[in-house]
């Protein structure tokens, strides 16, 4: 499974911030107005009533997250609450690094790289471009239901537990949707998930469209070549 394209909403009088965020400050290039390119993702925000946010993840190659930490972390700050250096997350059993941020519209973004998957070999300083794609989305709602949508398109439960209070990942390593329930907390800063659509499209074995809760995801066919 890849992440072709995510569309997420973002609180009115935000889009323009956000957009200078990306672009600016981590270097991320412009697709068209509201989209930047992660890597092979399409990242794109629109505008909506209230105060929507996500939680969600970008890939990054698993033998370079030190020099992303120290890239990452003169342009941002980073999130505390880690157990390793008080913002770095280690988790074991993923065999995998993280650490997060808040962007303008107060998503919490989080940098991820599994040790032996998909590195890349460099040395030196990080750049943007050496993102692979976003790695996780979170998915709120009902889990049931959202595990339900999800197996019907093809997407199958990679890790974790479908029920309420947990977190389920649906996908595969690196590449996931995280079930969450609403008001079940987020890392690192306990704020409690809410209901807001994501609309993404995916990569996978036949071509299919179908309402997960409240969120829309597409799945295409990877491309050729």
């Amino acid at each position: 499974m890849e992440f072709v394209r995510v569309a997420l909403e973002v609180p009115h009088g935000r889009a323009a911030a956000l957009e200078m965020f990306y672009t600016t400050t981590l270097g991320f290039p412009r697709t068209r107005v509201g989209s930047v390119r992660v890597g092979v993702t399409e990242l794109s925000f629109r505008e909506a009533d209230g105060r929507p946010f996500y939680h969600f993840a970008i890939l990054t190659p698993g033998d370079r997250f030190d020099a992303a930490r120290e890239w990452i972390g003169s342009r941002v700050a980073i999130l505390g609450g880690g157990d390793i250096e008080g913002v770095v997350f280690d988790f074991d059993n993923w065999n995998a690094l993280a650490l997060y941020f808040h962007d303008p519209a107060g998503n919490i973004v989080e940098l991820i790289a599994h040790r032996g998957f998909e590195e890349n070999g460099r040395t030196g300083h990080f750049h943007p471009s050496e993102f692979l794609s976003l790695s996780e989305i979170g998915l709120v709602g009902e889990q049931d239901e959202l595990a339900q949508g999800l197996e019907q398109l093809g997407v199958r439960l990679w890790d974790g537990v479908v029920a309420r209070g947990r977190l389920a990942f649906f996908g595969s390593r690196g590449r996931a949707f995280i079930l969450a329930s609403e008001g079940r907390s987020w890392l690192p800063t306990g704020q409690p998930a809410e209901v807001h659509p994501v609309q993404a499209t995916i990569t996978g074995t036949t071509q299919a469209r179908g309402a997960v809760g409240a969120h829309l995801i597409d799945v295409v066919p990877p491309p050729r070549g």
